[in-house]
């Protein structure tokens, strides 16, 4: 630092510099602290596997690298042998060193920058951080070994604590819904078609909007508690100027815990959704009020969950799916833009003050007289039916007068910022090894929970690395 070539340079130089040799400076501090404790190993007379074998020769100088975040380093140990046993490393155990190169902090790092970009984003920032150089294979190996843990984590009895709400007025909110991820033939659900043999005729069509079977979907579930709100039609699309202004805010969610897979169908997801909901509220004293966009099997399977667990739930058909399909409907009912908006802003307020019967009678009269003039009304068929068929579930009067949430905003933006935002990068392919192992580390760090998951991780590891291979089980120190 005071040869007369850095007392010249400039700042950002001697930063850099400081920072390349630090790094090395710390990763040498780490060596000669193993290197002390490895001279310091105390010679045992015998380890006893978790075979029943004793190991009673000892042979010393056995060494192992471990690539950290400031370099590798060089662990020196003691191995204890027996003939036809596999090795014992004692001092491994007391380092609590993980299975393979990579050492926890590394890894942790890892999953971090896997879980927020891509495998190229993440190596280069790997690089940035720590000046290790690893690959995109090693990444997602580091990443899906992480997730490993991660189910279990969650299970009741594991699974971090709840606090259900102490007097029972907030609601307990379930949602569902599910999205297309782009897999790997082998990682389908079903065999994706095959082209026929031999050469394929010319097209000048570069693309295709739909690829049939090419995507896997993945569901995504969150539970949530929600202080009520009471509102009115007026609230949610107010009429005039007055109305506007006198506009009162929605209920306010507290409490979010998301869950996401593309391994398992809806059918576990949601036995996993009601069982979260469960933990919070095991009385069943507050409302259980489920919010989906209508698919009937998500709907069955709730239902049917519902019924095994004995509990009562209000189901109630996100609104802005509804809205949608007015808008389809007033394309084909309308020729402009005003007169769109002001079919939908009626019907809407008429479904939201409870009158559904008489908004899907008149469309039904509407489409009617469509078909007696041979007019295709095909927004205007789909509408119809979606509400005839989610007529019960469509008594958005009671819920906003008992303060509920009519929306599924929570779980779309679970489904963009846990799928889209990180699955669905252009070009992206998945493995579903790969593809679930991202969704679950997103989850838990979307949930606040990765630090606690972390050190349960770790814990784990030490189990399955260590302390089962003894018959005498080493404890995790400090």
């Amino acid at each position: 630092m005071s040869e007369a070539e850095m007392m010249a340079c400039t700042q950002h130089a001697l930063e850099e510099y400081v920072t390349e040799a630090g790094r090395e400076l710390q990763r040498q501090l780490m060596q000669d602290q193993l290197d002390a404790r490895a001279a310091r190993e105390p010679r045992l007379g015998q380890i006893a596997g978790a075979d029943g074998v004793a190991r009673r020769r000892a042979e010393a100088g056995h060494r192992r690298l471990v690539a950290t975040t400031v370099g590798p380093v060089e662990v020196r140990r003691i191995a204890y042998r027996a003939p036809g046993a596999p090795n014992l490393y004692p001092a491994d155990a007391q380092l609590a060193l993980p299975q393979r190169l990579y050492s926890f902090p590394l890894r942790r790092q890892v999953v971090h920058e896997v879980a927020a970009g891509s495998l190229r984003a993440a190596r280069e920032a790997i690089i940035r951080a720590t000046g290790q150089h690893l690959g995109t294979r090693q990444l997602m190996q580091i990443a899906t070994e992480t997730a490993v843990d991660i189910r279990d984590f969650y299970q009741p009895a594991d699974g971090p604590s709840t606090d259900p709400s102490a007097d029972g007025r907030d609601v307990l909110v379930l949602s569902i819904d599910a999205t297309g991820v782009n897999m790997i033939g082998a990682d389908l659900r079903e065999p994706a078609p095959t082209r026929p043999a031999g050469p394929q005729p010319p097209s000048a069509q570069l693309a295709r909007r739909e690829r049939t079977g090419r995507t896997r979907m993945a569901v995504v579930t969150a539970v949530y508690d929600a202080a009520p709100a009471p509102r009115t039609a007026a609230d949610i699309l107010p009429a005039d100027p007055a109305e506007r202004a006198t506009r009162r805010r929605g209920p306010r969610t507290s409490g979010r815990k998301v869950d996401a897979s593309l391994e398992h169908s809806v059918a576990p997801m949601v036995t996993d959704l009601f069982d979260q909901a469960q933990a919070r509220d095991p009385q069943h004293r507050r409302r259980w009020v489920v919010l989906v966009d209508g698919a009937n099997h998500q709907l069955d399977r709730i239902r049917q969950e519902a019924q095994r667990r004995g509990v009562h739930i209000d189901i109630i058909v996100d609104f802005i799916h509804v809205l949608e399909y007015l808008w389809k409907a007033a394309e084909d009912l309308h020729t402009s833009h005003n007169a769109h908006a002001a079919f939908v802003h009626a019907t809407a307020r008429g479904l939201l003050e409870g009158h559904a019967p008489r908004v899907v009678a008149d469309l039904c009269a509407r489409l009617r007289i469509r078909a007696q003039t041979n007019d295709p009304a095909p927004g205007l068929e789909r509408a119809t039916a979606y509400l005839h068929a989610k007529q019960p579930y469509l008594n958005y009067h009671i819920a906003l007068a008992l303060g509920w949430p009519i929306a599924t905003g929570v779980i779309e933006g679970c489904c963009r910022y846990l799928v889209k935002d990180r699955l669905d990068i252009t070009g992206a392919r998945w493995s579903l090894t790969g593809a679930e192992a991202v969704l679950l580390l997103s989850a838990v760090i979307a949930n606040g929970d990765f630090d606690q998951y972390w050190q349960f991780h770790i814990d784990r590891e030490y189990q399955r690395t260590h302390a089962s291979r003894y018959k005498d089980q080493y404890a995790l120190a400090a």
